[in-house]
């Protein structure tokens, strides 16, 4: 993450970890508590900032696999001290909201009206609604933020950022999609037929098992998950 950083929109940007034997913390400037943003090269005298932490596990079916828990990435503009725009969040097995979802910090006067006949007296209401981005398997990557904020403008390049954006992007993606097979073995299995391949189920009864405990539904966790998603990774540590 601190070379993906460097080579496209930071200069100094630092990514630091946190390890023990049952999980990792993973952020920009990362303390002792939290993570930090770091300055984006930009053309305007604004600042535009990235603050982006991780909580990581192995996954619970396997323990195979480096897995998030949760995630936080925000963008902040202005100077010391700057503004939380917007933040992208995951939080696995999420409750009430879609797991991984966009909160944007911004008032509606009229989405606030609305929200005060629902008995909802929050301001920046806007701020408040969680909108969903894909899913657990299909939510952006860092690396499309990173592309919109080029693309807009916003802030400036260097010369390789598109090379450097495609290939770490290009690699996120294809663990995306191994995971969804490893989940989805029905769906994979009928459309590699499809295509002319033979496809030969495991005969061993420990493997089968293991595939039947991976494509399982996994049921909701009960409770009344209010949570906004901006405590930055759930603010779990070490």
């Amino acid at each position: 993450m601190q070379a993906l950083l460097n080579k496209t929109v930071c200069d100094n940007a630092r990514v630091v970890a946190r390890i023990t034997a049952e999980q990792a913390v993973v952020g920009t400037q990362l303390g002792p508590l939290t993570s930090q943003p770091v300055r984006m090269r930009t053309v305007g005298r604004t600042g535009v900032w990235l603050d982006v932490q991780c909580l990581l596990t192995l996954d619970r079916a396997e323990s195979k696999f480096l897995t998030v828990e949760a995630s936080f990435c925000g963008l902040l503009v202005g100077d010391d001290p700057c503004d939380l725009l917007l933040h992208y969040d995951f939080q696995r097995d999420k409750d009430r909201y879609s797991e991984a979802h966009i909160q944007v910090c911004a008032a509606h006067p009229t989405l606030e009206k609305l929200l005060a006949e629902l008995g909802r007296k929050e301001t920046n209401g806007l701020s408040k609604i969680h909108l969903p981005v894909g899913g657990r398997r299909f939510r952006p990557a860092l690396e499309d933020l990173l592309e919109c904020l080029i693309v807009e403008g916003l802030v400036k390049p260097k010369a390789s950022w598109r090379e450097t954006l495609e290939k770490t992007r290009r690699d996120y993606r294809i663990k995306q999609i191994a995971a969804v097979v490893r989940r989805n073995t029905g769906t994979a299995e009928t459309e590699l037929k499809r295509l002319g391949y033979q496809v030969i189920p495991p005969t061993d009864q420990r493997l089968r098992a293991q595939v039947s405990r991976l494509i399982a539904p996994k049921p909701r966790p009960a409770g009344d998950d209010l949570s906004d998603g901006s405590d930055k990774a759930r603010r779990s540590r070490p």
